[in-house]
């Protein structure tokens, strides 16, 4: 029996095959909230067929090239006529065929690994299913002019929605979901796309990922008990969460925790997650009305508030840069613009920097942020009777329109 998943966001489908209910059953559970997952079989597009146990897949063979797609070493060679063959290089292998002129992607595993699998857990080729399908969507998105962007973003009534942008540890995901909590449907945790719509606006879409989240953030956000008490009740936690942070979370231990390098260990949080763990609601689109460039100070004592102090124009490092990325483009789906087409850079970044813009700083006390936040974004709850131009209000910048 064959199990059939369309996904569709924006415009595009991609479809998901297997002969394994826990493959489509697990895309449908971590793709749901924020691409719209249905059991149609009628939707044309390209297609990932996931078959478990197929003990007629080819024998693995020698590759030319070697990548790291999401911690998974994997050997491929592209072959004269356009397709691409390749395999994890850890056991069980997976075996992959791409097929670009029929936007096919095969996967295979020689034994079944469903039998193997935890409960709650998703198996080894539901997982790299998961993966290469979003990819395979990325590269439709991209090919119709969306961007991939470096954001945090909540919608408010309307679809209207503040984006929060910086480099990692700037505040992003604290400005999100402190904003979250409060009832606003988040968009994104860490990425989310975007293009210019031609009635002027910039529509937003989200990237399906999982939350990294600070034990110290969750602690503050009241969420860590909700996520403790989950873990404990046996649900599985996501496999690249360090042992010692679901050890803390399980025993009521919310002191952030670091490596020996000094790297703060977050927890990682599914995108189902999110809402069924932590009662967060969540966003599949969205219209930028206004941008957030938070900095989270380093003092103690510091408050919340507007910074003065930095400019609040956005720059291109905004966009997903190609050789930071973590899901390289093997089979070349996008050809190597993961983050989106250079023309369709500058139109997202002329529009970025046309929207209200405000520099902020973010403290250490968590209900000092949350009021400040709450305050700065008072204009977005209530509707009004122009949604398309309302903007924030409070406390322009230097680089803000009106400053």
């Amino acid at each position: 029996m064959t199990h059939t998943l369309t996904l569709a966001a924006g415009r595009r489908t991609v479809r998901v095959r297997s002969n394994s209910a826990s493959v489509t059953d697990w895309a449908a559970r971590y793709f749901g909230p924020y691409w719209r997952a249905s059991p149609s079989t009628s939707a044309e597009g390209p297609t990932v067929t996931a078959t478990d146990a197929d003990h007629q897949a080819p024998a693995p063979l020698a590759h030319s090239q070697h990548a790291v797609f999401a911690r998974e070493r994997i050997g491929y060679t592209r072959h004269l006529d356009g397709t691409v063959t390749a395999q994890t290089l850890s056991d069980p292998a997976l075996g992959y065929h791409y097929n670009p002129a029929e936007q096919h992607l095969a996967i295979t595993s020689r034994e079944d690994l469903t039998a193997s699998s935890r409960p709650g857990r998703p198996t080894r080729l539901a997982t790299a299913t998961t993966r290469f399908a979003r990819e395979m969507m990325r590269a439709q998105l991209i090919a119709d002019g969306w961007v991939l962007l470096h954001a945090s973003a909540v919608t408010f009534p309307g679809g209207r929605t503040l984006l929060a942008l910086g480099d990692s540890g700037a505040g992003k995901t604290t400005t999100a979901l402190t904003l979250a909590t409060q009832g606003t449907a988040l968009l994104a945790n860490d990425c989310c796309f975007a293009r210019p719509h031609p009635d002027g606006t910039l529509r937003l879409l989200p990237w399906p990922s999982a939350a990294a989240i600070g034990l110290g953030l969750l602690k503050a956000l009241s969420l860590s008990t909700a996520a403790g008490h989950h873990l404990r009740t046996g649900e599985p936690p996501h496999p690249t969460q360090d042992q010692s942070v679901t050890d803390a979370l399980v025993n009521g231990q919310v002191t952030p925790l670091r490596s020996e390098s000094g790297r703060e260990l977050k927890a990682h949080i599914w995108p189902e997650q999110l809402t069924r763990w932590l009662g967060l609601p969540l966003a599949t689109s969205g219209t930028a009305t206004a941008v957030l460039l938070p900095r989270i100070t380093p003092s103690l004592t510091a408050p919340a508030g507007i910074d003065t102090s930095r400019d609040a124009h956005v720059t291109a490092e905004v966009f997903v840069a190609s050789d930071t990325e973590r899901y390289p483009d093997l089979f070349g789906f996008h050809n190597g613009s993961n983050a989106g087409m250079p023309n369709a850079q500058s139109a997202v970044l002329q529009h970025l920097n046309r929207l209200p813009r405000h520099a902020i700083r973010l403290g250490h006390n968590h209900e000092a942020n949350r009021e400040f936040l709450t305050t700065l974004s008072a204009p977005f709850v209530a509707p009004t009777l122009d949604d398309g131009q309302h903007h924030l209000r409070h406390g322009a910048t230097k680089g803000s329109p009106g400053a």
